[in-house]
């Protein structure tokens, strides 16, 4: 490629070996996957390997290390098929359950319902979109008081008071291009308090306290004209997620052009520091910029790493597996072939639901260790670590580690 590699686009060649590669033009990578290679400075090599990678050569190596696996399966039936499910995290067994009208708080272990309430539905915009289409999105506090009930590819949300009925809050994040993103809102405890991770517009996110609908992060923004104002923020936020102890909130969301970019702020800063602190604060971390690629799987495997779902620099030439990144600095640590649709994690191991299985994933060394054949988990319940499977009115569970 020489001083002209920027006019070429690149192929990944997999070596077989975890998922180290070869770099080749796109010409060349049409050779059978066994291009004639020579070995480069590593200048050249950093000014090749960019952004314009467009297809991958062979397979990656996924490791393997087996372990014995209880592959015991329990399933439940629920009252009805909810439209979605949210776990009590604080609880044992505990799950919120929505259908049209009420929600309802159900125990796993024994089958009871242990309190209902009325709710109504935020309002859905039923044409199809460009990324899917728009479904209620079910989001439980820890300690089960509240729930979120929101519209994924959607505009709009409510906030509920499980014990009563009561709605504090009405969710509403404008209709810019929500068509694109899940609804971000997430519950989490900052320092103690339990509060509410919100899109209020297309490029905003708040802290709110969910019993009071008080807004903790208030802030104003100038109207953007032609010359960006302070603190401006062009970026779409998508899926919040919160680290387990609540030091940090990251959002995968996208830009122009439009790339997808997960990035990741301290949440504690932000409630107490700095209420610019998501927009343009000192602890903001860009992790990565892939076109095309966002709303994908991601999880903490503890409370300082993050892992997001592929590997690659374009989204039509994506290697399954995981990236993980340090929160303290937002570099790569790590990276693994193998891992495929949503992720979980207890802290221990990580868990993917590939397409036809549960697979158990050592993350420190990247080995599967473990399947669950027939098993796809949609939830996990941190208090009792079981995953589960949502299936119209069964709720499928299998105790991890």
């Amino acid at each position: 490629m020489g001083e002209r590699a920027d006019d070429h686009d690149k192929v990944w060649v997999l070596r077989g070996v975890g998922v180290e590669y070869d770099l080749c033009c796109a010409d060349c990578g049409q050779d059978d996957g066994q291009p004639e290679l020579i070995v480069a400075c590593e200048g050249c090599v950093d000014r090749a390997d960019d952004d314009a990678v467009v297809a991958v050569v062979g397979e990656p190596e996924v490791r393997r290390r087996p372990e014995p696996v209880d592959g015991s399966v329990d399933v439940r039936r629920l009252p009805f098929a909810p439209l979605d499910v949210a776990p009590v995290a604080d609880r044992a067994g505990e799950w919120l359950l929505l259908d049209g009208s009420r929600l309802v708080r159900w125990n796993a272990d024994t089958g009871e319902v242990v309190g209902t309430c009325d709710v109504r539905l935020p309002d859905m915009d039923s044409r199809r979109t460009p990324r899917d289409a728009p479904r209620y999105r079910l989001h439980a506090s820890p300690d089960g008081a509240y729930a979120a009930v929101v519209v994924d590819f959607g505009r709009y949300g409510t906030v509920v008071e499980t014990s009563t009925g009561r709605t504090p809050m009405r969710l509403d994040r404008g209709h810019y291009h929500v068509e694109q993103t899940p609804f971000p809102a997430a519950f989490t405890r900052v320092d103690g308090q339990v509060l509410l991770a919100h899109g209020s517009g297309w490029n905003r996110v708040d802290l709110s306290d969910p019993a009071t609908g008080e807004n903790v992060t208030p802030r104003e923004f100038e109207p953007p004209g032609k010359k960006r104002t302070p603190h401006y923020l062009d970026y779409f936020y998508g899926t919040l997620c919160p680290s387990p102890d609540g030091r940090w909130m990251a959002s995968d969301g996208w830009v122009w052009a439009p790339v997808g970019l997960p990035r990741l702020w301290d949440a504690h800063a932000w409630r107490h520091e700095n209420v610019y602190e998501s927009e343009d604060g000192a602890s903001v971390r860009d992790l990565r910029l892939v076109p095309y690629n966002w709303n994908v799987p991601m999880c903490w495997l503890d409370e300082s790493r993050f892992a997001i779902s592929g590997i690659g620099r374009d989204d039509q030439a994506m290697i399954p597996g995981v990236e993980i990144f340090s929160a303290e600095s937002g570099t790569r640590i790590a990276r693994f072939a193998g891992p495929e649709g949503r992720l979980h994690a207890d802290g221990r191991r990580l868990y993917s639901s590939d397409p036809d299985s549960l697979r158990i994933w050592d993350h420190k060394t990247g080995e599967l260790t473990g399947e669950v054949p027939g098993f796809v988990p949609t939830h996990h319940h941190p208090a009792d670590n079981r995953l589960a499977e949502l299936d119209a009115d069964l709720l499928r569970l299998w105790r991890a580690g």
